[in-house]
């Protein structure tokens, strides 16, 4: 009625018509005519690239000359891990989780400052939810028939959390998924209760690319003259 149409429109039936497997989608980024190949995809290590998991992390420098570095975690829930909830929870398997502890590692090395790129926050909602870290132990909707069937993440969402904190140069995480505007800080405490400011990092969570007007954010990260970062 709002649109003027006496009943609503049919959707012509088509059989090809289906949810992509996340290695389908990704390689449609390369099935294209515009810039650049892949769209980020071409920068996956070459020899994930072609797994059959659709592996889709990838790290890089937005200025050759600033030792800044992007980590673009994909840390979305795989097709086959048994989940029959939403598949909105944050996940990470072996391979990712191995890889994102070696690029941490090599940017704490390599004295660069760190940025992770994901789709899903850490540390927002109650463990269990359809907004945390997959937890499978804590589902009401596992097959019972086939427990084996279950993929548990690879690393708990408390360990993540050390893991990030025992990279200081880790700035910050930015992350979508609940389109929202909001900014949380993790902070590090040391043995005495103290805060440690050098492994405290902040979460950036924004809306979607689709909320008018605010379709793109640009983050402006600061070099001070006493060595701290803004």
């Amino acid at each position: 009625k709002k649109d003027g149409l006496a009943s609503p429109p049919k959707v012509a039936a088509d059989p090809d018509r289906r949810a992509l497997l996340r290695s389908e989608w990704i390689a449609e980024f390369f099935n294209t005519t515009t810039e650049p190949k892949g769209h980020g995809f071409k920068l996956v290590p070459e020899a994930l690239r072609c797994n059959e998991d659709g592996f889709a992390c990838y790290s890089f420098f937005p200025r050759p000359d600033v030792p800044l570095k992007f980590i673009v975690l994909d840390n979305t829930q795989r097709e086959d891990d048994g989940s029959h909830d939403i598949h909105g929870h944050g996940f990470l398997d072996e391979s990712r989780w191995k890889w994102l502890q070696a690029e941490l590692e090599a940017g704490q090395h390599n004295d660069q400052l760190m940025v992770i790129a994901a789709h899903i926050p850490i540390a927002v909602a109650a463990s269990g939810s359809l907004m945390e870290w997959w937890n499978p132990n804590g589902q009401n909707t596992l097959p019972q028939n086939d427990p084996n069937a279950v993929i548990e993440n690879a690393v708990t969402l408390p360990d993540l959390i050390d893991k990030l904190q025992d990279t200081p140069n880790l700035l910050m995480w930015i992350a979508g998924h609940r389109h929202l505007n909001t900014v949380k800080a993790l902070p590090a405490y040391n043995d005495s209760g103290e805060l440690e400011p050098e492994r405290s990092f902040w979460q950036v969570e924004t809306s979607s690319l689709v909320h008018f007007p605010q379709q793109f954010r640009t983050f402006d990260i600061f070099l001070n003259d006493d060595d701290t970062v803004s």
